[in-house]
């Protein structure tokens, strides 16, 4: 028997059509615009492996390879233990008995304090790659005398004794710049806290809002009250990661000058909590707004300057966003126009430099500024090889900071070299 036409049967399936078809359009509206990720509590963390790989990607392709007929050299002016126990991982990575680019590594002496002298022997007896340098005098006049020593046809990386974290591209990079552009004089490693650079850095937006944490005057302690005039302890291992660590806490005013004193020793810096409506008022709050792009500006003294640019740096290395340093793959070298550049770490022909000593003037001011002039060539830095400088002279109470001990904990987790269990020929690893 045929059914009967039901038309009320009719309307409800072509209802159930029509609330299907809402119901898909909501879901796909849903999943089609971009919503902003959740905010990361201080607890959460990425796993090591999946950081990158190399010290974490430098948004950079492919290996460089070391020319078989040239000779690289590192060359550290040493002073103080506590900073060259980190940079020896990262020197030791850039072996060549290691993989690295560095044939061998010289060190000279600046610093005459008992327990960091004992410190240097027990470190070049531990490696056959290392050498020291002597020479008559410390400081600035020892300075000049340790550049007569160079080996002619060598190319040398000048390194700072307080540089704190290297890329693994950073050697290979300036070396390769200097020998592929011999009109440059002098390659410079793209320095995080330097004069120049920092403040390219913060206008390219690498730089991030953090202050030091508000601690109550009553609750510090005479232990922790800041000593310009005495060397603090050595640093204790510190976790490295910003997420391990609180959001800043205060009031929504409160603004911290470059000019500003430390509040407690070893204190700590966190980030403010930020979105894309506050962000440049956040930043406004903290020392970097005043960065100067000058050799002798306030970036080069102001100790409060360079831990924001320290704590935005290890923000950056967590977060695999390195490239915020950098200018595109295709861009030139970024050229200083004969002003005066740190040279915490630079790539040099050793033959250029010995055919025109002695020098007149301090190493950095000559290598940077005179001989260039002298003989028109340029100075040059590498945006892609990038590298860390702790502290200069006038930001000497960056070390009020627990920036070291970050450092380190970064430094033993992610490129310090340990020996395979059983090996006998341990080359250029350590482990400390």
């Amino acid at each position: 028997m045929a059914r009967l036409f039901d038309p009320t049967r009719l309307q409800r399936r072509w209802q159930l059509i029509v609330l299907t078809a809402i119901l898909g359009i909501i879901v796909f509206l849903f999943f089609s615009f971009e919503r902003p990720p959740p905010r990361r509590r201080a607890a959460d963390t990425l796993p090591i492996s999946q950081l990158g790989v190399s010290l974490h990607n430098q948004g950079t392709a492919g290996r460089l390879i070391k020319p078989k007929d040239i000779k690289v050299i590192g060359l550290v002016f040493f002073g103080r233990k506590d900073r060259v126990r980190i940079l020896r991982c990262y020197l030791e990575r850039n072996l060549a008995v290691n993989g690295g680019w560095l044939d061998e590594v010289h060190w000279v002496r600046n610093t005459d304090t008992k327990d960091d002298v004992d410190y240097l022997h027990k470190l070049i007896a531990s490696n056959p790659s290392y050498k020291q340098i002597e020479i008559k005098e410390t400081g600035f006049i020892g300075y000049g005398l340790a550049w007569s020593t160079l080996e002619e046809g060598a190319i040398y990386v000048k390194i700072d004794d307080d540089v704190v974290f290297m890329a693994d591209d950073a050697v290979s990079r300036v070396v390769s710049t200097k020998l592929a552009h011999p009109e440059c004089l002098v390659v410079a490693a793209n320095m995080i806290n330097s004069p120049l650079m920092g403040w390219v850095h913060y206008h390219m937006g690498a730089t991030h809002p953090y202050l030091p944490e508000l601690i109550n005057p009553e609750d510090v302690k005479p232990e922790l009250a800041p000593d310009r005039g005495k060397r603090p302890e050595t640093a204790k291992r510190t976790d490295w990661k910003y997420t391990q660590h609180p959001y800043w806490a205060g009031p929504d005013d409160y603004f911290f000058s470059f000019e500003q004193e430390p509040p407690t020793m070893r204190h700590r810096w966190l980030r403010l909590a930020t979105n894309a409506e506050n962000q440049v008022r956040e930043l406004k709050r903290t020392p970097i707004s005043d960065a100067e792009y000058k050799t002798w500006g306030n970036s080069v003294q102001s100790w409060a300057i360079a831990a924001q640019q320290h704590y935005s740096f290890l923000e950056n290395l967590y977060e695999d966003q390195l490239d915020l340093y950098q200018f595109s793959p295709k861009a030139q070298a970024w050229i200083t126009d004969y002003q005066r550049l740190s040279i915490n770490f630079i790539a040099i022909n050793a033959t250029e430099i010995l055919s025109h000593l002695p020098m007149d003037t301090v190493d950095e001011e000559w290598l940077t500024v005179s001989l260039p002039k002298k003989i028109g060539k340029s100075v040059a830095v590498d945006t892609h090889a990038l590298a860390v400088h702790f502290s200069f002279g006038g930001q000497g109470d960056v070390q009020t900071t627990d920036l070291l001990g970050r450092y380190l904990d970064y430094a033993l987790e992610n490129a310090c070299m340990a020996p395979a269990p059983g090996s006998k020929d341990m080359k250029g690893s350590y482990y400390i």
